[in-house]
């Protein structure tokens, strides 16, 4: 199998990623609830993924509370601080955003604008037209899932920087593959999964937020702290992290967030050579629609009038090649790109991806274009 899936999830995993899930498979104990020298040594590994979460978003002071994946702490940003009053979001949203906003909305919660795209990406300008007196939150991604566009963080953060607004960051797709400087871009939230562009484990995930934010826990149990009261301890991380954690995919993520940004530029030099490539190959293609607007590896494609889904089980059965087609749980910015009915074929280089590969997914393209002609 040619594996051109790694936005859904990245198939690379460095020998040091799988070391670390091992170790702690192999050493099982539960941190923060024992006072032993394995439950101990869990805590540390723990510890020591948080400050690697940290040291990814240069931010030391930060407040990093581990999920089990960047749906449940986005999620956890927008639940644990609802309160009444007006939130903006924007069609390039995943459903993680959306659904709980429009929850909020339906149950009268909160008041909603949702932004269309001005050239593919949210516009700066037009976020600060927006913004009302009782605005509390912007919630917005880095790097669009369906076309790879980059939204200008740094703009809309120096906007807000001082009205009190939250700005959520979904950087899902973008950590990994840009620099994220928490402090500089004005972010106040970022959420992401340990599974994408940091080569971690599935079931991972985190959110980062400024210590001067409350957020509240949406659930609740044992926390290995207070345990002599039946409320929910005040203080985080713990009182955003009821159970016991994913210590071998905390584990498995800390040494991903090492290894990538060790070899930031080796792992996007390579992505961005190849997403060139295939991306000037395809442009050549008539029946090839392209939609992709940044070289971070997520390229998505129309052919003819065929529908992805289409596409994408051609790619597999005849050719062994693994993609998405669908909506990518991007409803909102399908309708904006017109694709809502079609949905798009979605391509998304990794590190493990080499240029013969690339090769041969312009050829298997090339043929399938070819027969939407014949038909």
């Amino acid at each position: 199998m040619i594996y051109f899936d790694n936005a859904a999830t990245s198939q690379y995993r460095p020998k040091c990623v799988i070391d670390a899930a091992v170790n702690a498979f192999a050493c099982p104990a539960n941190p923060g609830r024992s006072g032993h020298y394995d439950a101990v040594n869990a805590a540390l590994t723990v510890h020591s993924a948080r400050e690697a979460v940290k040291k990814l978003v240069n931010n030391p002071d930060a407040e990093v509370v581990f999920t089990k994946n960047c749906t449940e702490a986005l999620n956890l940003a927008i639940l644990g601080t609802a309160r009444q009053g007006h939130v903006i979001t924007t069609v390039t949203e995943h459903n993680s955003v959306l659904r709980p906003l429009f929850e909020l909305q339906r149950a009268g919660t909160i008041r909603l604008t949702v932004l269309d795209t001005e050239s593919g990406t949210i516009k700066p300008s037009t976020v600060e037209r927006k913004i009302c007196p009782d605005t509390y939150m912007i919630a917005i991604n880095h790097a669009s899932n369906v076309t790879g566009a980059i939204n200008d963080i740094a703009e809309i953060g120096k906007i807000i920087s001082k009205q009190g607004i939250i700005l959520l960051v979904d950087g899902a797709q973008s950590l990994g593959h840009i620099a994220f400087d928490m402090r500089s871009l004005g972010a106040d939230i970022i959420a992401s999964a340990g599974h994408k562009g940091l080569h971690g484990a599935q079931g991972t995930g985190f959110l980062c937020y400024n210590k001067r934010l409350k957020i509240r826990p949406i659930f609740f149990g044992g926390t290995g702290t207070e345990s002599e009261s039946t409320y929910q301890p005040k203080t985080p991380p713990e009182s955003l992290e009821s159970g016991t954690v994913n210590t071998p995919g905390i584990a498995a993520l800390g040494a991903g967030i090492n290894w990538t940004l060790n070899n930031f530029e080796k792992i996007n030099s390579k992505i961005q050579t190849l997403c060139a490539y295939i991306t000037e190959e395809l442009k050549r293609i008539p029946q090839v629609e392209l939609f992709c607007q940044s070289n971070l590896g997520v390229i998505s494609l129309r052919v003819g009038g065929c529908s992805s889904s289409q596409i994408s089980d051609i790619l597999n059965d005849r050719y062994g090649i693994a993609v998405r087609s669908g909506l990518h749980c991007a409803p909102l910015m399908h309708k904006s790109l017109n694709t809502f009915s079609t949905g798009l074929t979605r391509i998304s280089v990794g590190y493990n991806n080499t240029m013969r590969e690339a090769k041969t997914l312009v050829r298997a393209i090339r043929e399938i274009a070819a027969e939407t002609i014949d038909k």
